[in-house]
Formats: structure tokens, sequence, C-alpha cells
């Protein structure tokens, strides 16, 4: 659609960023967004199609130390959120995405999880790890959780992550200069981000799925209900259910197989607003 094509690339030129300052500033003002390239299948910009150079090597130069620096400062959040993709979240967004889990926080949250199947045995390892030893390098904590098979520092990759996308574990800082040093630190999300866990405990989780629907679709213009899902990890029951309600608010319509903006369904110009975390 021509102007969904339209709505986006007014989002793209709206925004350049040449430093750190105007990436916290890009973050701010999209709510989430990929933190380097983008996705063809999904509509979410992407931070590269923001930066003022054409040049690759220099994009990358710009942005690496950016996602380290930036997060441990806690200026915005870097994790591997949607679709698994590396994802900036900014500090204002990031209690709705807490609250879609209907955590309470506790100790034991976790243990859901596994029961569910939804986390590894690993994680559940790396979760009460942390919770004793508190913040630790991943090579410090493999060492001690005694990984050190090829095989076994594969899963241990693929539960940090899937411990980071679930908010149980949050990336603190990058530590080491040399390839053969850099690592990472890491903590649980509770007790890195305190603040953020005690905001999302005014959201249901209802309310903070509608939410990211809703800043989707002013980032995006329109999405198909299947793009939802993988995006947020949403079975079909919370997609459908969570339209429903974007729908009867009025916020949303449906056309063409997609959710839409309202503006843009009606054929006017739509333009990505800026959001509110206590809008009902």
């Amino acid at each position: 659609m021509d102007r969904l094509a339209s709505h986006r690339a007014s989002l793209e030129r709206a925004h350049r960023v040449r430093n750190a300052e105007q990436l916290v500033k890009l973050v701010d003002a999209l709510g989430f967004c990929f933190a380097f390239t983008g996705e063809r299948s999904y509509p979410v910009p992407a931070c590269f199609d923001h930066l003022s150079t054409s040049d690759e090597h220099r994009k990358w130069d710009w942005m690496w130390p950016w996602k380290d620096e930036l997060p441990e400062k806690k200026r915005l959040y870097y994790g591997k959120l949607l679709v698994k993709k590396p994802t900036f979240v900014s500090m204002k967004m990031l209690p709705v995405f807490y609250a879609t889990f209907g955590r309470a926080g506790e100790d034991d949250d976790h243990l859901d999880d596994v029961r569910a199947g939804r986390l590894s045995e690993i994680a559940r390892r790396v979760v009460e790890y942390l919770a004793t030893h508190g913040e630790t390098q991943k090579k410090r904590m493999r060492a001690d959780l005694g990984i050190e098979s090829k095989e076994g520092r594969a899963d241990l990759e693929r539960a940090i992550e899937e411990l980071q996308r679930l908010m149980y574990v949050a990336r603190v800082k990058a530590v080491g200069e040399r390839s053969d040093d850099y690592n990472y630190t890491y903590d649980l999300f509770v007790r890195r981000y305190p603040e953020v866990v005690r905001a999302a405990e005014r959201l249901s989780s209802a309310d903070a799925v509608r939410m990211l629907l809703e800043r989707l679709l002013a980032l995006a213009g329109g999405v198909g209900p299947k793009q939802i899902g993988r995006l947020f990890d949403w079975d079909e029951e919370r997609v459908a259910r969570t339209v429903e309600r974007a729908v009867a608010s009025g916020r949303a319509v449906r056309g063409d197989g997609l959710v839409l903006l309202p503006a843009l369904a009606r054929g006017a110009k739509g333009r990505a607003a800026g959001y509110d975390t206590d809008a009902r």
C-alpha cells in the first residue's frame, strides 16, 4: 500500500543520528526498534536506516560501542526481544514490555516457565546462579556451572538469549578489549532494573500488550496478525484478543488482511505520534 510506504518513509526522514545522544532521542521517540539492521518481513524501524551515513563500516563503528555504553548507563535497553534480533527499547517503554509477562518479580517466577518447557534446565541454573552470586561475567559463570563442552557452551548461549527475551536476565556491561577476552556481565532483570519492575506493577498484562500493539501500529502504519505474533512471541489467541480490544477502542481497524491505523485506512496521511505509557 502506498500509504504505508509513505508513512514509514516519513518516520525514517524525521530522525537522523550522528552521535550517541541522538540515538537515545531516536529510541525515546520510537519506543522500540531493531538495534542494527531491519527485517524485510517486519515493518519495525531499524537504527541503521536512521544513521547519517551510507558507509556501512562507519555505521558499525558508531553503533558497536553505543550498544554497550548506553545500556550500561541505563539510557536505553538492549537485548534480543523482537524476533530474537538485537532490539533497543526506551526506558519509558521498558515497563510495558516487562508487564506483558504478568509476573510479580518474585524469586521463583522462572519455575513456571521451566515447568511449561519455555526455559531449559541450563536456563534455570543460570537464574539461580545469578540469584546467589549477583552480577557475573559470562565466562566466570560458565566455569562455575561446569560447562566446558562446545555443545554445552552453545546451550548456555541459547539459554541466556531466552532469559533475556523473557526478561529474567539482563546484560549489564561489556568487559575486555580484545576479541579473545571480550565478555559480558549479566544479572537478574529484577535486580538490574528494580524501577522498571515497580513501574510495571501499575500495568495489567492485557493493557501492556495493547500498548505494544498500538505503538507498533504507530511505527508501521499497518501489520499482519501473524507478524504481530512473531514479533512479540504471542500466541494466536493473545494476538486476536489484543487486536479486538484495539479495534473496539477505535485505535485500530482491519483492512486488506492487516491491522491498520484508522487514519491510514481512511486514506489520510499517517504520522508516528508520541506515546504515553500511562494511557489506557
